[in-house]
């Protein structure tokens, strides 16, 4: 029998509002797709492309400062460069079927593009589950779970401060006199 603690109310409101979204896309993507023109010329390709690549080179030099400095956000910051690097493969070869520069696009795609983003997913997997399990062997005595997914969303509470407790202590009492 396994211990499913009940869900707060963020928890409920945000699950909803994923499932809400997700629903709202089905159509949204089935519309879009079946409206779109087959060809479009796009005013601004460059700025496009290069406030892409500048996102991205700016989430790469966040993600070696992280690292630099050891900062727990690197796992969310990676899973970002990840998805981004990801996107740009996406993009990058959709858009260059047909022209003579696509043999370059599913080099760089697959060379480079999509084994670093699976790459980052991996190392940001690898960092959450080690974070998970050092809390997890800090707050039990009970063997940490093996697979991410069987870990819960920790909720902590937050003790009052020390300087609460300390008020209602008289100050005359702590002087040393007695």
């Amino acid at each position: 029998m396994r211990f499913r603690p009940t869900l707060s109310r963020r928890a409920q409101l945000t699950s909803l509002f994923f499932l809400c979204a997700a629903v709202f896309l089905i159509p949204w993507t089935i519309y879009v797709g079946l409206t779109l023109p087959p060809k479009y010329s796009a005013r601004h390709w460059g700025v496009l492309w290069t406030g892409f690549d500048v996102a991205l080179i700016a989430v790469m030099l966040l993600a070696a400062w992280a690292a630099r400095y050891r900062r727990q956000i690197l796992a969310v910051i990676i899973i970002v460069a990840a998805t981004l690097l990801i996107c740009d493969a996406w993009f990058d070869m959709v858009t260059s079927f047909g022209n003579r520069d696509d043999w370059l696009t599913l080099l760089t795609g697959f060379g480079g593009e999509l084994p670093l983003g699976i790459y980052l997913y991996w190392l940001s997997h690898r960092m959450i589950m080690n974070t998970l399990t050092a809390l997890h062997h800090e707050t039990s005595d009970l063997a940490p779970p093996q697979r991410l997914r069987d870990f819960t969303i920790v909720e902590r509470a937050i003790e009052p401060f020390a300087r609460d407790h300390d008020a209602n202590v008289d100050p005359s009492a702590s002087s040393g006199q007695e």
